[in-house]
């Protein structure tokens, strides 16, 4: 069996790339639910849902003076079309929903794989293409966050396909019309990630300098027609925004915000990506990419532009560099095989490379088996789940209680299947109940809240026995709990807020 799967790979390897790709991705379509941050689900899955059931929220609808939201419209809206089309044809489960998104973004990620492997077979050889298409296809945690909703992900295989659109012009591989083409991947990277602006400036000073001014006209022909479909079309005439209003808001935000969430120093993603990588063998490929950075100019410049406008921004997130990921490898690998066929220090010790990849895999298929079958905020997503099959009567007015405010953060509202949002109240440890309480003192009991989800915290009893007091019919309904690996982040770090969430019925009927 393993010879025939040997055979296979030799004879066919993209075609084994992306099975293997595929397999792991299913798994995760599977087994990975939920969402990791507040974007792949809050900026992507919620809006679409609030534009399906007609409720605005903040980042749709025109705020005077500000000319809307601050992120492009194209993405979400894309979600809330399927939205459509499934509950057209009887699908309303939120988790079916989910499946099913998670199903075309682990499809659409196979790009990934077979880009990268067919910028380098360019480049170098198929071997060294071969084992770029593994790690693109094997990578720790890239089958999970391949089918995510986050747009730093998607917009991955846009950057890679546009690249190699120019590598095939640029080769003279295909006609002049493939600038064209690129343009238009190019330019749907950017309404999808505005940052990729950068990367994309590197690959027209690439152009420049290689003196392609025919090439250049036809990127930006190609690039105007997926901006003007969203940002004039969608956004301005289709929902009445203001002209580019989206793209100044984003701009402006970021610039107002540069400092107020995570800062980190200049140096912050290069060890980020270091460490991803996994040492030694990511300090080879910074090695290979430094020697050879002048023959894969093609590639060093975009990346290069990325990272510096990113490294000196101020603001940081490591989901940030996620769009150049699959570049590093391949210049590094490249380059560093390249260093190998000379006469120097790591050519005469081939055995440290060997080594160095040994350590990468064992390693990396050791992450990789957990966090693709990672469940991540479990606890939110199934309390919200909870209330999917009950009436809207039942699920109208909800109460939160936790040590803090933060501690209860937002909630996956999607997945309670909600004809219209419920009004919520959150109360903490010491401070909202006495409001609270003066509120529903004045409330007939059929207006009292349906349910209130309880975040344990330390001395908690004397909050629960307020609450048995307000609401003597009240009854525990069951507990959730959180995944394996919210668990571990939450042990880690504290501040990853991940917790047990009790369920008690307010009005029981």
């Amino acid at each position: 069996m393993l010879q025939k799967i040997k055979n296979y790979s030799e004879e066919k390897p993209l075609h084994f790339l992306l099975g293997l790709g595929l397999l792991l991705r299913l798994i995760a379509v599977i087994f990975s639910k939920g969402y990791g941050m507040t974007d792949d689900h809050f900026k992507i899955i919620e809006e679409a849902q609030s534009l399906l059931i007609g409720v605005w929220t903040d980042e749709w609808k025109p705020i005077e003076g500000t000319g809307g939201g601050k992120r492009s419209m194209l993405y979400p809206y894309l979600h809330y079309v399927l939205f459509k089309l499934l509950e057209s044809i009887q699908v309303f489960d939120p988790q079916l929903k989910m499946y099913i998104v998670r199903f075309i973004h682990a499809i659409y990620s196979l790009f990934t794989i077979y880009f990268s492997y067919q910028i380098t077979k360019i480049l170098s050889n198929e071997k060294t293409a071969f084992r770029i298409g593994l790690i693109a296809a094997l990578f720790w945690f890239l089958p999970m966050m391949s089918v995510r909703n986050l747009v730093e992900v998607v917009s991955l295989p846009l950057l890679l396909g546009g690249t190699y659109f120019i590598l095939l012009g640029e080769e003279r591989k295909r006609k002049a019309m493939i600038f064209f083409w690129a343009g238009i991947v190019l330019s749907f990277a950017f309404t999808i990630r505005f940052q990729a602006a950068s990367f994309i400036a590197g690959l027209v000073f690439y152009l420049l300098w290689k003196r392609e001014f025919k090439a250049v006209i036809l990127l930006a022909i190609g690039g105007i027609l997926p901006f003007v479909l969203n940002h004039i079309v969608l956004e301005s005439v289709h929902f009445d925004f203001p002209l580019f209003g989206k793209i100044i808001n984003y701009i402006d935000f970021n610039l107002e915000n540069s400092t107020t969430y995570v800062i980190g120093p200049w140096y912050n993603y290069l060890l980020l990506i270091l460490g991803v990588f996994i040492p030694p063998l990511s300090i080879l490929f910074l090695v290979g990419m430094i020697k050879a950075w002048k023959k894969y100019l093609i590639l060093f410049l975009p990346f290069i532009c990325f990272f510096i406008f990113h490294s000196f921004f101020p603001g940081k997130q490591e989901r940030f560099v996620l769009p150049i990921l699959m570049f590093f490898p391949m210049m590094g690998m490249m380059g560093f095989e390249d260093l190998m066929k000379g006469d120097n220090w790591f050519s005469k010790r081939p055995k440290l490379y060997a080594a160095s990849w040994k350590v990468f895999w064992v390693l990396n298929i050791i992450l990789l088996i957990p966090i693709t079958l990672t469940y991540s905020k479990r606890s939110k997503v199934e309390v919200m789940y909870f209330l999917a099959d009950k009436p809207t009567h039942k699920k109208d007015f909800l109460v939160y209680c936790a040590e803090s405010y933060g501690k209860i953060g937002n909630m996956p509202y999607f997945y309670m299947q909600a004809e219209k949002y419920p009004i919520y109240f959150p109360i903490a440890k010491d401070h909202g109940f006495e409001n609270f309480s003066d509120i529903i003192n004045v409330l007939p009991p059929e207006g009292h809240p349906d349910y209130l989800f309880f975040f344990p915290f330390e001395g908690m009893e004397d909050r629960m026995q307020e609450f048995k007091t307000l609401f003597p019919r009240m009854e525990y309904v069951k507990s959730i709990q959180s995944g394996n690996i919210d668990k571990l982040m939450h042990w880690l770090n504290p501040r990853n807020q991940n917790y047990v969430i009790e369920v008690y019925e307010i009005n029981p009927e």
